[in-house]
């Protein structure tokens, strides 16, 4: 046996112990020292750099190594042995290259190489050489870290300080603001309650009192901004107390946290001064505490500026009463000028006040007044009316001018008196004069404060005004004063008589219509005097364009209270009326021609105006000229309203259908002219209260169809087109003009023209019908009657040349010029008064029927002829053979010259025979009878 290298025996038995015994005890002292190093080295091996032991690794590796190493194994053993434990020592160093890439203090580790293959080959040794240095950098970092931490906390302490110091700066600024505004208001409440004690009304007599109460309204809202901030910031503090919040710990620098998957990443939260600071409610808790003096503040400061406002609209008031008052024009030497109601006190004024009227009755007081009403009680009032506006309280601003400015003015002038003025009761004659006079007294009393208020509250053109007197301020109380008193209301919108509905509206749409030009436009009142200071040229001077005033005028238009106005009007009611007064007339006028006929004269209107349509339009049946007179009448400016504009059109239309169905029927013979003679009334007897003249003058001839007379047809025919061109074209023109107003664009004009045409085309598209119908069905068919009778003379031409030893004719048959006489006399006629649209078809149709008709008895006469000419052959022989012709040829010679001369009549009426059949078929009926005209004329 020999023993091995570690003192073992080869074998694998231990060695005995007086062996062991033999070694030094220095020696076994130094291997345990070894040992106990060589068992530290591998715990520390086994460790990771984040203090987790690698048993996983520890067990592998032992498995490798072999409890005995044999002493006989050989080199290929050896070297086997030798490959795995370099395979597990390279694997094994893989898996600890990954653990310090994943570590901070790892990857400090590996950047110091540049790749994996350049690190050190014991990476262990590595390791324990590093871990001092970075157990001191940690320590480092730790102390600074505390050190930043303190320092953060002093500065967070100074912060929290200078923001505390500011709060309350802020808190004090605020604090005197609010008692500079209170002092503003007490000192204004101390000056009103002295004037009251005094039995003084209060005055407004500084333009520093009013600037120091717009200034409190500025004051008043910025706290009232804050106060509101405050109350968000303390509710929302509040709900987020009160939800749970879950907060993650605060975590140093370097140190590290466990995740789930066992990795450890090192915090990033440094403290540093750039921490937003939690929000405080000092701040917010001291504004809360003087919410009752701010809301105070807010009302009295309300209440002062509604009070100074109504104050100086009074005294804009006062100064033009006491200059109407003592304009020559009203002045009166029997009245005491000096008594106490008619004297005009003076308000104290100083520095900047306005100036004082010692004297009223002095020569420069009209001047000096105006001035004042112009320049200084502006001033003040917009510091008013701007104040209540920087508050919210613009409708305040409204309902001030509208009670004291307005309603004074209405109540003193609208009455039903007044309204009644000029007319009978009920006719509301004075209506248009109380509005002007309203208007008038308005613009020259407010007109300069109106276009104050409009310049100064003006934002936009699609925007909300926060001040609109002259909608919410003038236009709102007229309406409704007119609309509040029941027999005012009654007389305006109900009167129950269509003129003076008509009227009444005319008058208000006018006076809406105009109000905002009226009011806002610069009148001579509102010119402020040569003799003005100088600085008065700084002063600003409204003037408004025309488009601002548009866009005012529209504000009043989009009003609701418009809306409520309008609906007063029962319009619908007013077109029933208008519509059933022309309905009137124009039954009138049919009953009438109805009993006498088309030469009845039921024109209703003055003998001008029959005079101008029938000159102007060509009409001369009188129902047509009624008619016409009625349509037009529907927009007279006495009679239309632009909201009835599409009834009135429809009125027109059902107008023109009613004469249109009566034409027609009547035409048709549904409906009969004339009377019954039975019908006639007999003159009344002496002492019944009736004369013979009362009594209508019915016809006594029975009643007849005017449709069977062609020239009836064709007169009322003409009348019809006449009434459809005015329609199209005169009468679109009486509408438009009508309608559109003085300033209408030509674009708007067209569209406008366009629109009436469309719907008019309707009444139009109902005539042309008729009149077709009655050329080319009735008057074709009463033509070729006519036409058509004389031809029964055809079979006479047989008995004429039957045995009688007549010579052979030289000239056609009398009959022939008498078939188209009817036509020739009725187109001569009415050559001039033939629609251009019907054009000659008419004839076509009755040349065509009656040449077939004429053809018909031709070829039944020749047929006839024929068989007899059979039957007397013997005897034709001889005429033959003696040289004369046969009462056959003698009638196809006369049925010949007949055809010639009946297609020169063709012509004549302005027809080609070429274009006829039955002429064509004449022709060839006649053919035999050509050949002999032509050998008789041969033989001459």
């Amino acid at each position: 046996m020999t023993v091995g290298t570690n003192g073992a025996l080869e074998n694998g038995t231990p060695p005995p112990a007086s062996e062991q015994e033999k070694v030094p005890n220095g020696e076994v002292a130094k291997s345990g020292s070894v040992a106990e190093k060589q068992g530290e080295s591998t715990q520390n091996a086994n460790t990771s750099p984040n203090g987790n032991t690698k048993e996983s690794s520890s067990a592998d590796m032992e498995a490798l190594i072999p409890p005995t190493i044999p002493s006989t194994m050989s080199t290929t053993g050896l070297e086997h042995k030798l490959r795995q434990l370099r395979e597990a020592s390279t694997q094994h160093s893989q898996i600890l290259t990954q653990k310090l890439a994943s570590s901070q203090s790892g990857q400090n580790l590996l950047h110091m190489g540049s790749s994996l293959s350049t690190l050190p080959p014991d990476l262990h040794n590595m390791l324990q050489q590093l871990h001092p240095f970075v157990a001191t950098v940690e320590e480092t970092e730790r102390d600074q870290m505390k050190r930043l931490e303190t320092l953060v906390k002093a500065a967070s302490k100074v912060q929290r300080q200078a923001r505390r110091v500011q709060q309350a700066q802020n808190a004090a600024n605020l604090y005197a603001d609010l008692q500079a505004a209170e002092r503003a208001i007490l000192a204004y409440r101390k000056k009103t309650a002295v004037e009251k004690d005094q039995d003084m009304q209060p005055k407004m007599d500084d333009l520093d009192e009013t600037a120091s109460l717009e200034r409190a309204a500025h004051i008043t809202l910025c706290l009232l901004a804050d106060l509101n901030a405050a109350n968000e910031q303390v509710r929302n503090m509040t709900s987020a107390s009160a939800a749970p919040v879950k907060q993650a710990p605060m975590v140093r620098a370097g140190s590290t946290t466990s995740t789930s998957g066992g990795d450890s990443k090192p915090s990033a939260m440094v403290p540093n001064l750039r921490t937003t600071h939690d929000d405080d409610t000092e701040s917010a808790q001291f504004l809360m505490k003087l919410a009752p003096r701010i809301r105070r503040l807010e009302s009295a400061t309300v209440e002062a500026l509604s009070e100074a406002m109504e104050y100086l609209l009074h005294q804009i008031q006062e100064s033009h009463q006491n200059t109407d008052n003592n304009s020559p024009l009203n002045q009166n030497p029997s009245e005491d000028e000096t008594s106490d109601e008619k004297k005009v006190s003076a308000p104290p004024m100083s520095g900047n006040s306005m100036k004082s009227i010692a004297n009223p009755g002095s020569k420069g007081f009209d001047t000096e007044l105006s001035r004042l009403c112009d320049v200084d009680a502006l001033l003040m009032l917009g510091h008013c009316m701007r104040g209540l506006a920087i508050l919210g309280r613009g409708d305040n601003v409204e309902s001030i001018f509208a009670r004291v400015a307005i309603m004074p003015l209405i109540r003193s002038k609208v009455s039903m008196g007044r309204l009644d003025e000029g007319g009978s009761r009920g006719e509301c004659a004075g209506l248009f004069s109380l509005l002007d006079e309203m208007a008038t007294a308005i613009q020259q009393t407010y007109g300069p404060v109106l276009s104050l208020a409009e310049d100064m509250f003006f934002v936009g053109a699609n925007d909300t005004v926060d001040v609109d007197l002259l909608t919410a301020g003038v236009w709102v109380p007229i309406a409704t004063a007119l609309m509040a008193d029941t027999a005012i209301k009654m007389a305006i919108f109900s009167p129950g008589i269509a003129s003076i509905l008509q009227a009444n509206y005319v008058a208000l749409d006018t006076f809406l219509a105009e109000l905002a030009s009226r009011l806002l436009g610069r009148s001579e009142s509102g010119t402020p005097s040569s003799d003005a200071d100088t600085d008065d040229d700084f002063l600003q001077k409204p003037v408004l364009s025309e488009e601002r005033i548009e866009q005012a005028q529209d504000r009043i238009y989009s009003h609701p209270k418009t809306a409520e106005f309008s609906k007063r009007w029962n319009l619908p009611i007013y077109y029933q009326l208008r519509f059933g007064e022309s309905c009137t007339r124009l039954n009138k006028a049919v009953d009438q021609t109805k009993h006498e006929g088309w030469i009845a004269q039921v024109f209703s209107g003055a003998d001008d105006r029959a005079q101008e349509l029938k000159k102007k339009l060509g009409f001369e049946l009188t129902l047509f000229l009624e008619l016409y007179d009625i349509l037009t009448d529907l927009w007279r400016p006495d009679v239309i309203l632009r909201p009835l504009t599409n009834r009135f059109l429809r009125g027109a239309v059902q107008l023109v259908g009613r004469s249109t169905s009566f034409i027609s029927e009547s035409m048709d013979g549904k409906i009969k002219f004339g009377g019954d003679p039975s019908e006639v009334q007999p003159n009344s007897e002496p002492g019944n209260g009736e004369s013979v003249s009362d009594q209508p003058a019915f016809p006594t001839r029975a009643p007849y169809s005017w449709g069977e007379s062609e020239d009836d047809v064709a007169a009322v025919a003409w009348e019809l087109m006449i009434l459809e061109s005015a329609i199209r074209h005169d009468y679109v023109d009486t509408v438009c003009a009508s309608m559109q107003g003085d300033q209408a664009m030509p674009e708007e004009i067209a569209e406008l023209k366009s629109l009436i045409s469309d719907v008019l085309s309707e009444a139009s598209d109902q005539i042309y019908p008729i009149v077709d119908k009655a050329w080319n069905e009735v008057i074709v068919r009463l033509l070729t009657a006519k036409c058509v009778a004389p031809l029964s003379a055809v079979k006479g031409v047989a008995v004429m040349y039957r045995m009688t030893n007549r010579p052979p004719p030289t000239q056609p048959s009398s009959f022939v010029g008498t078939i188209f006489r009817a036509l020739k006399e009725f187109t001569q006629s009415f050559t001039n008064r033939t629609p251009q649209n019907i054009g000659s078809k008419w004839k076509q149709q009755i040349v065509v029927t009656v040449s077939d008709k004429y053809a018909a008895a031709v070829d039944e006469l020749l047929t006839t002829v024929q068989r007899t000419e059979v039957a007397l052959k013997n005897r034709k022989a001889r005429r033959i053979a003696a040289g004369g012709m046969s009462d056959g040829e003698k009638l196809k010679l006369q049925l010949y010259l007949d055809f010639k001369f009946f297609s020169q009549t063709v012509r004549e009426v302005g027809v080609d025979p070429g274009t006829v059949i039955g002429v064509s078929r004449l022709k060839d009926l006649t053919a035999e009878g050509e050949a002999l005209f032509q050998k008789q004329q041969n033989r001459i």
